[in-house]
């Protein structure tokens, strides 16, 4: 079980303005640490190298990209994304972590 107050999360998406403000929103909470992959290639590159609670899919991720994380990703919550403002963000993180 995760330490409900610490969570290491990777945002995945492939819009740099929003993947922006995603790293600012989840760093706004104190304990998240949030890290932002603009690709495919690069979330695969910080999965192999880093353990992350979370990993947030947003805008951009096809259903093949998320098949490909989850095939490196087997024991992390896997969190899609819709966007709706901060609140939709915080809300979709506790209720993944039950926290």
């Amino acid at each position: 079980m995760t330490n409900k107050s610490s969570l290491n999360l990777l945002a995945i998406g492939y819009h740099p303005e929003i993947m922006q403000v995603v790293h600012r929103l989840i760093n706004s909470h104190n304990g998240w640490h949030g890290t932002i992959a603009e690709s495919l290639a690069q979330a695969q590159q910080l999965l192999q190298n880093n353990a992350y609670d979370g990993i947030l899919l947003c805008a951009g991720v096809s259903q093949a990209d998320e098949a490909q994380v989850n095939n490196i990703a087997t024991n992390t919550r896997i969190i899609r994304h819709y966007g709706g403002g901060s609140g939709l963000l915080e809300n979709e993180i506790r209720i993944a972590f039950e926290i």
